[in-house]
């Protein structure tokens, strides 16, 4: 592979994390108020920059700690597979959402041995409570181990809203990660807090999207290539409402321009498969970012939400070098988003293990994302 390659793809990494942010930080202060409030506030065309909310422009809701969480998950797995010879992904990832639970002033189970370290633990940020989710909440409160699935019949869309990380690490690792496996541990990741199918096999397809992307699809084609997996799902009736979503979404990106009248036909994205298909309408349709980031958050429902998958999706199919550079700045914990999706792309370079002779690197590793 080129290094221009490398370099893009790398940039593609780093822009799916932090235009995931952005859209979050954009539809923050307007995630509970509807359309019409929206526009006697802000103007007839919505939101149009970063607005105060928790007390600071930029601010990230739970839907952007939730997703550095995962991220964190799949790397500390990573790097105990490199030790142990062994790893669970899922069971990490379960882990690393047992530490933003306690980030949240909640206790953990009381049978589980939560390790509170690694490179999230440390900031201030990530211990502020920002609207998390009553669902999340609840389901890793009484979890009677990490991979342990919810039980609730919840489709809630914060199960989607957080797995764009699996969709690049999974990609990254390829030739032991298939398109299948994709979306099998994306689904399997959102039913740790979401039971109901639909709202964890939204999740699973929003997991292959990424991955496709990467792969050099279109975002029509990519979202076509999901339908399949979806067919091939258990709980049929709850699979053809997320597929008809996401058939909508992309008739609806052909064939309607008024953007709030095709995001009303969508739905307010709450539940998972509207908030993955006015995502991907969004997407198609923004003629940029700061486009993207009004039309996707300017509307009646979870306005973050919708705001992040956008933006994720916009990230990984164009690159950092394509969102607004005063954007970057603004948002918060922006290094620590761009640190993480560069390790998301380098982590199988990482010259670690027991036949490392590079201490000073392990170290380092060791300390962001303990394996043990």
């Amino acid at each position: 592979m080129s290094k221009l390659i490398i370099s893009e793809t790398q940039d593609k990494f780093i822009g799916c994390m932090l235009g995931g942010a952005i859209g979050d930080a954009f539809g923050a202060p307007v995630e509970f108020i509807s359309r019409e409030r929206i526009l006697a506030l802000h103007g007839q065309e919505g939101v149009t920059s970063l607005l105060p909310a928790y007390g600071k422009v930029g601010a990230i809701t739970d839907d952007t700690q939730m997703t550095l969480f995962t991220a964190e998950g799949l790397l500390r797995a990573y790097v105990r597979g490199k030790y142990k010879g062994t790893t669970s992904w899922l069971g990490c990832i379960g882990h690393a959402y047992q530490r933003w639970l306690q980030t949240q002033s909640y206790d953990s189970p009381s049978n589980l041995n939560v390790s509170n370290d690694g490179v999230l633990w440390q900031y201030r940020e990530l211990h502020d409570q920002r609207a998390p989710g009553n669902t999340c909440l609840n389901a890793l409160s009484v979890a009677g181990g990490f991979a342990e699935l919810a039980l609730n019949d919840s489709k809630g869309c914060g199960g989607v809203m957080r797995v764009a990380p699996i969709g690049l690490f999974c990609w990254r690792l390829k030739d032991s990660f298939s398109l299948d496996d994709c979306f099998k541990l994306g689904s399997d990741a959102a039913q740790l807090t979401h039971g109901h199918p639909t709202g964890y096999l939204a999740a699973g397809a929003f997991s292959a999207i990424i991955y496709q992307l990467l792969e050099g699809y279109t975002l029509v084609d990519a979202a076509l290539s999901v339908i399949p997996l979806l067919k091939e799902q258990r709980n049929s009736e709850e699979t053809i409402e997320a597929i008809e979503a996401i058939e909508l979404a992309l008739v609806l990106s052909k064939t309607e321009r008024d953007y709030a009248k095709a995001i009303q036909q969508l739905g307010e994205g709450w539940i998972a498969e509207e908030a993955l298909a006015i995502s991907l309408y969004c997407t198609i349709v923004a003629n940029n970012f700061n486009h993207l980031m009004t039309i996707s958050v300017s509307h009646d429902g979870d306005s973050d939400s919708t705001g992040a998958i956008s933006g994720n999706l916009w990230g990984v199919l164009y690159g950092v070098k394509s969102i607004d550079g005063q954007l970057v700045e603004q948002v918060e914990l922006t290094e620590t988003i761009q640190d993480i999706g560069k390790d998301l792309f380098e982590f199988p370079t990482w010259e670690i293990g027991p036949y490392s002779s590079n201490g000073e690197f392990e170290d380092l590793i060791s300390t962001k994302y303990p394996g043990y």
